[in-house]
Parts: structure tokens; sequence; C-alpha cells
């Protein structure tokens, strides 16, 4: 059964897909199906509970672990969790990570994953999930009446590579909590979600995005708002797009949803 020991969980997916049919529609993607998997103790994991919550989600079972259904698998995943070293990751349970990530890439699933909150400085996108190349890694935005990074957004870059991916709402996000109530968090945790239920979202609307991860993307990151920065970090002028404080920009859906309509993707051709 689903259990959330700090309302983090039912936050976060309340963000995704929730909506009480009335005042409360807080989920990007209100019809959207979800399932989920306990990778923490108490707000703690392992390299093996995060790897094997990814196994699940690649072939659901029955609750005895038995009977895995790849034909369940989420389109995407969503991660507002990282592992430090103090969780027990390092350079070689990354590259089994990012392996077992790069198997969910190659299944059709969007990876999701927040930056983290040890901004603003640069470099500071550290643990994985976010850190590995296939994770679409999302920074965290005020509101969108200033629309201006978070000052506990992690910036990058991870080594030469890009991050965040994209940046999205993350600051006094009202969402979900314990108890059938509803409260405000704020973290890259809170950014994140908006990403997956845009992912839900635009799948539900174009099914010839399903199972094409990059597909999904491009669409996102060439829709977001572009955002500037006076921050330099690394070979990424903040004053380009995309760059390593907002990544693309900011998450824009109805931008992606109008852009889209008319592209066509034939064996591997993009165009309109």
């Amino acid at each position: 059964e689903p259990c959330d020991d700090n309302s983090h969980g039912t936050h976060t997916m309340g963000t995704m897909v929730g909506s009480d049919g009335g005042a409360n529609q807080i989920g990007v993607a209100p019809q959207a199906r979800w399932i989920g998997c306990r990778n923490m103790d108490r707000g703690d994991g392992t390299p093996s509970t995060y790897i094997e919550c990814m196994q699940f989600f690649a072939a659901p079972t029955d609750a005895q672990g038995n009977n895995p259904r790849v034909d369940l698998a989420p389109h995407v995943i969503n991660n507002s969790w990282g592992c430090p070293a103090s969780e027990g990751c390092s350079a070689q349970t990354d590259v089994l990570m990012a392996t077992a990530i790069g198997n969910l890439h190659a299944l059709g699933i969007v990876f999701v994953a927040s930056a983290g909150n040890s901004g603003s400085n640069c470099g500071t996108v550290r643990d994985p999930p976010a850190t590995l190349d296939l994770s679409f890694t999302v920074g965290s935005t005020t509101s969108v009446a200033a629309d201006t990074i978070s000052g506990f957004s992690s910036r990058g870059p991870v080594g030469t590579q890009l991050a965040p991916t994209i940046s999205a709402p993350g600051s006094n996000v009202r969402s979900s909590v314990l108890n059938g109530q509803y409260g405000s968090k704020s973290g890259t945790s809170m950014a994140g979600p908006h990403v997956a239920g845009a992912v839900a979202l635009l799948v539900s609307r174009h099914p010839w995005l399903a199972n094409h991860p990059e597909r999904v993307r491009s669409v996102l990151e060439s829709n977001a708002m572009p955002r500037t920065s006076t921050q330099n970090c690394g070979a990424f002028p903040g004053s380009a797009v995309p760059n390593a404080v907002y990544g693309h920009g900011r998450l824009d859906v109805k931008a992606a949803f109008d852009e889209i309509g008319d592209w066509l993707f034939i064996d591997g051709f993009n165009g309109r």
C-alpha cells in the first residue's frame, strides 16, 4: 500500500496528477493514472533500493514480486530525490544507476530528475540521478510573476555537460499533503513533478510521442520559455540559451502543445 512518512511523496504526486474535482486543481495531468515505488526508509535510500524501483517501473509486478508486466510500465517517472555519498552512492554505483536509466530510456520511459537544492553556486548539481546523462534534470523557478531561478536551485554544469535540462516552478508550490490536506513546499522536488505531469499531458494528446523519450525532450526543450542569467557557469554563459542556471528555459506546456500539432516524426526524420 502507498506509504508516506512526511508528505513529500504525496505533495509531488499531487503536482503531477492531483485534483479533487473542485477548487483544488493542483495537478498538471489530473486524469493520468499513476503507480509508485517506495525507494526510501524514512528519507534515506541506497543505490540498490533506487535501482530496484527502476526495475519495478520497467516491468511492474504483483504484490509478491511476480508476473512482471512490461505493458504496464509508465510513460514517465518522476524522481524527486538524490543519492549522496552518505547513502552509498559513488562513481561505481553511478555506473550501475546510469545503466538502469539507460534501460528505462530504451524502453521508452522519460526519466525526470530534480536538480537538487544546493544552489546558488555553479557546479552544485552533485548527486545522481540528476548528474547522469539520460536524466531529464529539472531546476526550480519562483512564481510566474517573478519567473526567476530559485536561490536554492542547483546550478550546473556537470563536467562539460549541461545541467539542468529545463526549469519549472518549485518555490511555494501548493499541493496535497497527508490526511487529505493541502500545503505549500519549496524545492526542485516540487519542480520535477511539473515536468513529469507535462510529459503525461503531451503523451495523452499526442500518442506518437509515447515511448519516444527523445521526441518528448526535444518538444519540451525547444518550447521552453527562454530565460537568461547574469551567472556564468563553466562553458555555459548565462546570456545564452541554454545555460547552466535555467537549462533550456522555464517549462511552457501550452507552447509545446501549440507547436507540435503539425510536426511529423517518421523513421527518425523530424520535420513539418
